[in-house]
């Protein structure tokens, strides 16, 4: 074995808190297993957890930190819980007057972090209490800021405060969160997945000598003690030493326990708290966490525990009266039984039991902590007979007292069964309770003592038992006559699917036949694009026999295949696949086909596959091409219409700058001939003439450009930035007529290769209808226009105008888009019809809903630039 150097990451400065380790080194432990280790005490810069992750140690000593960490992925293993119970405990003045988790709310609380205090989360939340209504703030690490009132509640331990506190006087309260649900492991020697992995025998030899160190220290805590005083140097007296020591042996209980024993059901009760807490969201990573020296000698031994626990339960109620009653008589005689005391209060906590003496002549009583936790008092309960009268549920009381009354009448011992209530949350729980009377020599009762064990979940387990019995009968009941109907039910389903197979081979005949005379292609693929079945109907529109196709790729017919389009797009739209699609499909010659695609998905045995369905649209592209040429030539005749409605107008314009040249030629033939001629008026009289002249050829001009049929000059663009630069121009009359403009435009859309003046030409003329309709609304109805932009299924670009005007009626709706109809007083019928013309010289569509009284959405699609 390597004795490449060890290290151990320790959670705190060097005390009896650790005292195994510094006995496995000091003892030779670790160097009988050829191990070199360096042990490092802790500080609060210096946490073993993230040391230990980062690489600067191999192994570490955490708390319940190590399996919140765990849970939240980090690849942490606990090899042994050291401590059985937790020492992590909060303190708090007893003149601050916390007594219970309740009473920390709003007040100052010194805690290291959520993660590392986890019990005290826990806490909380077993107790209802929102941790934001708690001050915390972080450790000082100084015990003195609670002295000096600092801090109304400090996080401590049990071995180490509480030493401070006595020493100076101070009277304070413990706040144990054993006694609020949360019990967890201490003190975990922990390491890495990956040095488990890397050295696995390494990792058991640590384990191994790390607990016969610890064995050691347990039965030589004053050899320890002297150690830390001589060689660590520690600064704690011996007194105080001691003190750590006898505080922690409860905590480990190695008189009882294996030392570093994990209980997996005890891990997974610690997960459970920290997930009912919010504190991670599962236990996924729960498995593996605990690790198992010896899996099979662990099996035997939880057996051989199964043994033990199941006999310690049956002889639990006899042997605890025999032997409270013994003890207590052995301490009449003899004080030195401290220790039996101490033995017999720890089977008790082991077994789950406390137990209690009521004094019947002053009606006082005392409680061990373990009754008080079954309870749910604390040590300001005031114990009297009355009171504990109050935490027996009002159903059961008066029979307890009763049973009490006959027991101290008869001289005999009692056994009874019955519901408590918890003073502070009104819980209520089952319990069974043992005990007797002690009586002086008069016969006169002067004591009861008894014990109290919760046995609430046995009581949900016989009413479970109850219930699912009842259950089960009736099931069976029930389940016995439906079996009866279903043999007769079967009988009859057989005859039936007899007669189904024959149904179905003479469908499944007329299914092939239709197949065959389909003139449709119909051509079924696997999941990797392989064609294994295809009809007589893709030789006239591919070339290719259905035979030759089989086994071949889908490729073959189609250059990319429609199964990863049809995937695409089922990430946006989860639906039935069944949108038809233009393709191009391989024709045997090599020419392009023109196709309309439809796809159907279906399993078969978790087999997945695509049947594709084509037509062959060539004709109708042709078709369709003649039809363009057409609305082109439609176009431009409607430019040429326009001019008509135009003519008056424009002659109007070009009228006035031509009278306005023919009087100012008359006014310069005037000056020329008048005698001497007056050349500078004459010159401003010819300069405006010049000036109207060339005001009438601008306006010919542009009659001229209007009625031109211009050829279409694409570009890339965006669809968002030519509609932001057709509302800019239409912004004033939006203003004039107070009309409200939105914008719903989606980022990131693909471009579009278009005729950037022509679609801009369709956005305005969309939006001035739609001002048109919104003039006619009252003053007092708000005005909306909304512009939205959008990717389609079909990888279309659609933009959308909608108004909350007047609508369309059912008779306009029909003749809305057609050529010279108009719904306008002084219109000519033509900007809708040659909106859609440009749209569709785009490859695109123009579509309207309208409703009568709440406006009108006109919208257009437009094809994706291909890249």
């Amino acid at each position: 074995m390597s004795a490449e150097p060890l290290h151990l990451q320790l959670r705190w400065h060097h005390q009896f808190q650790f005292a195994g380790y510094y006995a496995a080194l000091e003892k030779g432990y670790y160097k009988d297993a050829g191990l070199d280790v360096i042990i490092h005490e802790g500080t609060p810069e210096k946490k073993p957890v993230q040391e230990v992750l980062q690489g600067h140690a191999q192994y570490g000593e955490a708390n319940s930190e190590l399996l919140l960490e765990r849970l939240r992925g980090a690849p942490l293993v606990a090899l042994a819980a050291i401590y059985q119970h937790s020492p992590s405990v909060l303190i708090a003045r007893k003149d601050a007057g916390i007594s219970s988790p309740d009473g920390l709310v709003g007040k100052k609380i010194m805690l290291l972090n959520q993660t590392v205090d986890a019990d005290f989360v826990a806490m909380f939340n077993n107790e209802g209490i929102d941790i934001n209504r708690l001050h915390i703030i972080p450790s000082s690490y100084e015990i003195r800021d609670l002295i000096d009132g600092k801090a109304d509640a400090f996080n401590s331990y049990l071995s180490n405060e509480p030493y401070f506190l006595k020493q100076q006087g101070i009277e304070f309260n413990v706040l144990n969160p054993r006694n609020y649900g949360v019990d967890f492991y201490s003190d975990i020697l922990f390491t890495t997945e990956d040095e488990l992995k890397r050295h696995p025998e390494r990792v058991k030899a640590f384990r191994q000598a790390s607990l016969e160190g610890w064995y050691y220290a347990m039965d030589h805590s004053q050899e320890i003690i002297d150690l830390l005083l001589n060689k660590y140097k520690v600064n704690k007296s011996r007194d105080h030493l001691n003190f750590e020591a006898d505080a922690i042996r409860p905590l480990i209980v190695p008189d009882v326990i294996d030392l570093g024993h994990m209980n997996p059901w005890r891990w997974r009760h610690m997960a459970e708290t920290f997930i009912k807490a919010g504190m991670v969201e599962n236990d996924n990573f729960l498995q593996n966490f605990s690790y198992d020296p010896d899996p099979k000698a662990d099996k035997e031994k939880l057996l051989k525990y199964i043994r033990i626990a199941v006999t310690i339960t049956l002889l639990t109620g006899i042997s605890t009266l025999t032997l409270l009653a013994s003890y207590r008589a052995l301490k009449r005689k003899n004080k030195k039984a401290s220790r039996n005391e101490k033995l017999l209060r720890l089977a008790h906590e082991t077994a789950g039991i406390g137990y209690y003496a009521i004094d019947l002549a002053t009606g006082l009583w005392e409680s061990s902590p373990l009754l008080d936790q079954i309870f749910g008092i604390d040590a300001n309960f005031d114990r009297v007979i009355p009171n504990w009268a109050t935490l027996i549920h009002p159903e059961h009381r008066q029979r307890v007292l009763d049973h009490y009354q006959d027991v101290i009448r008869n001289h005999e011992r009692f056994s009874m069964e019955y519901v408590i209530t918890h003073p502070n949350d009104n819980e209520t729980r089952w319990v069974i309770a043992h005990g007797y009377i002690e009586y002086d020599k008069a016969d006169n009762p002067v004591q009861l003592v008894g014990t109290i064990q919760d046995i609430t979940e046995r009581k949900q387990a016989e009413e479970t038992i109850t219930c699912l019995n009842e259950k089960l009968k009736k099931k069976v009941h029930r389940q016995t006559n439906e079996l009866t109907a279903s043999n007769l039910s079967l009988i009859r389903k057989i005859e039936e699917l007899r007669r189904s197979k024959h149904q179905l081979m003479e469908r499944e005949a007329k299914l092939n036949s239709i197949f065959n005379a389909s003139v449709e292609g119909i051509i079924t693929i696997d999941m990797f694009n392989i064609i294994i079945s295809a009809n007589a109907a893709v030789d006239p529109i591919f070339g290719y026999k259905p035979e030759e196709l089989i086994g071949c790729s889908i490729n073959k017919l189609i250059q990319s295949s429609p199964r990863e389009t049809i995937c695409c797009s089922l990430l946006h739209a989860a639906q039935p696949v069944s949108q038809i699609q233009e393709i191009d499909g391989i024709h045997k010659n090599g020419s392009l086909v023109s196709l309309d695609l439809s796809t159907a998905e279906y399993s078969i045995d978790n087999e997945h596959y695509f049947t594709h369905i084509v037509r062959d649209v060539s004709s109708r592209k042709q078709r369709e091409q003649k039809d363009k040429k057409h609305l082109n030539e439609l176009a431009h005749v409607t430019r040429l219409g326009l001019m008509g409605e135009m003519a008056s107008g424009i002659a109007h314009e070009v009228n006035q700058p031509l009278s306005a040249i023919s009087s100012y030629t008359q006014v310069s033939l005037n000056l020329i001939n008048i005698e001497p001629p007056d050349l500078a008026r004459l010159t401003e009289i010819l300069d405006k003439t010049q000036q109207q002249a060339l005001r009438a050829g601008r306006i010919i001009h542009r009659m001229r450009e209007f009625v031109k049929s211009h050829a279409q000059k694409r570009s890339v663009a965006d669809v968002n930035n030519l509609i932001h630069e057709c509302a800019g121009l239409c912004v004033g009359e939006l203003k004039q007529n107070n009309i409200k403009l939105t914008f719903e435009l989606k980022n990131n859309l693909p471009p579009v290769h278009v005729d950037q003046i022509q679609i801009e030409q369709v956005i305005i003329n969309l939006i001035r209808n739609s001002v048109d309709a919104l003039k006619n609304l009252p003053e007092k109805q708000q005005r909306q226009l909304t512009i939205s932009s959008r990717l389609t299924l079909n990888n279309d670009i659609q933009v959308k105008v909608k108004d909350n005007g007047a609508g369309i009626d059912e008779d306009q709706k029909q003749k809305i888009l057609t050529p010279f109809y108009t719904t306008k007083a002084d219109g000519m019928g033509m900007g809708l019809s040659i909106t859609r013309s440009l749209v569709e010289a785009h490859e695109g569509t123009l579509n309207f809903n309208s409703k009568a009284g709440k406006g009108t959405t006109f919208y257009f699609t437009l094809p994706t630039e291909k890249i």
